[in-house]
């Protein structure tokens, strides 16, 4: 491993979300590996994206191994990387395809996945473990409940929402990340939301909007 490349050295602190808005001449310095430019990136994006692809995957171990991977990826990609273009989208469309071959990997080994890459059905997968109406939830066992329901979208929907409710990227930038055109994007977040509210309704008989708020 390149001796700059130790990701965990950067989990550290919490990064705000700005100092993953970088401008050219940090992007430029960052492609042609310019002394600093990647500590300074480890540093700005580790967390961010851990917490992504631990969003999207569920597992601790696997979000750290696949965030590592994802670096590698990007250290070796820097060559092919237009400073021109902003950096933050170019980050994730990484990230999201090493997700995506992730589940696939998976898939292969599993048999016939239930949350298949292409679905959009949108069914309701959790079973008959859902805590009851009646039943009080601490702030742990809500969490993992929001948790339960992200992880039970199909592929696609799951994407769009922990892109836009956790990451804050805009429609635009999902859109080019996803390569599906912007009126799409808004589509499939919403329907995630719809998704999530339906899923988490027992929660709160107003439809969840204190866990997911009322962003469409």
């Amino acid at each position: 491993m390149n001796p700059e490349i130790n990701p965990a050295r950067t989990r550290r602190n919490p990064r705000r979300a700005d100092a993953m808005e970088w401008n050219p001449e940090q992007r430029g310095a960052l492609r042609d590996r310019e002394p600093g430019a990647m500590e300074a990136f480890f540093e700005a994006f580790f967390d961010p994206l851990y917490q992504y692809v631990w969003r999207m995957v569920g597992h601790v171990q696997q979000a750290e191994d696949l965030t590592q991977d994802v670096f590698m990826q990007i250290h070796r990609a820097l060559d092919r990387y237009d400073p021109a273009r902003a950096l933050k989208p170019w980050v994730y469309t990484i990230a999201t395809n090493r997700v995506r071959d992730h589940w696939r990997s998976r898939a292969a080994h599993q048999g016939s996945r239930e949350e298949a890459l292409e679905d959009d059905s949108g069914r309701d997968r959790f079973g008959d473990d859902r805590p009851g109406p009646a039943r009080e939830l601490d702030g742990k066992e809500m969490g993992s409940a929001v948790r339960a329901a992200v992880e039970s979208l199909p592929e696609s929907l799951r994407t769009t929402f922990v892109l836009r409710f956790h990451e804050g990227l805009g429609f635009a930038e999902i859109a080019e990340l996803v390569d599906r055109n912007e009126a799409a994007v808004r589509k499939r977040y919403s329907r995630a939301m719809e998704e999530l509210r339906r899923s988490l309704a027992h929660l709160d008989p107003t439809g969840a909007g204190f866990v997911l708020g009322e962003e469409a």
